[in-house]
């Protein structure tokens, strides 16, 4: 029973850390704020969670869980793509600490589920073998982020935010049209540098 307790106690804490960050980035997350939100005391949570970058490192797989959730359900690359967008402007800071090290991320040999999604996505749609679209794939994947964090800026005006997205979408709806037709990111056709140096991707 004891057990028990504490995986609900250990679950009541990591929510409220994923809510903190949330609402207010990753600074908004303390030991202390986190043991107020969960009901429970700051040495509670130290008895659970190493540190703060621990939980935070928690805290950023579930969102990235969430992000890879919200766009499984978009059928093609182009809707893929507005899926990714949309998750990150409803979900700005979670965004932030998924692709706060994205670039340094891609020279590991970790997972990479809205890639690899992307490229699934972009074969289904082109043909081919889903590694076969690396190039295009990492093109529409650093398009949707750089539109993603322009539209973060405070103040942004709605019709910009409106904008935007749809540049970004038909950006986007270009790029795979024109890889359908052979001129652009075909298999052979370009090479991304850091192609040959990131394993298992």
């Amino acid at each position: 029973m004891p057990k028990h307790r504490d995986a609900e106690l250990e679950g009541h804490i990591l929510n409220a850390a994923y809510e903190l960050i949330s609402v207010g980035g990753e600074q908004a997350l303390t030991m202390r704020a986190v043991a107020k939100a969960a009901g429970t005391t700051t040495p509670t949570v130290y008895q659970r969670f190493r540190d703060k970058q621990s939980l935070v490192e928690l805290v950023r797989r579930r969102a990235i869980e969430n992000l890879v959730a919200a766009i499984v359900p978009g059928r093609s690359p182009a809707e893929t793509c507005a899926l990714l967008l949309d998750f990150a402007s409803a979900n700005p800071n979670l965004y932030r600490l998924i692709t706060a090290d994205w670039a340094v991320r891609l020279g590991r040999n970790e997972p990479k589920p809205t890639l690899d999604l992307m490229k699934k996505r972009l074969a289904e749609q082109l043909g081919g073998y889903p590694d076969e679209h690396w190039d295009l794939a990492m093109a529409l994947r650093a398009l949707v982020h750089g539109t993603a964090t322009v539209l973060f800026a405070e103040g942004v005006d709605e019709s910009v935010v409106k904008n935007l997205r749809r540049m970004c979408i038909e950006g986007c709806e270009a790029l795979i049209e024109h890889a359908a037709t052979g001129r652009v990111f075909g298999p052979t056709l370009l090479k991304f540098p850091l192609r040959d140096t990131l394993p298992n991707r």
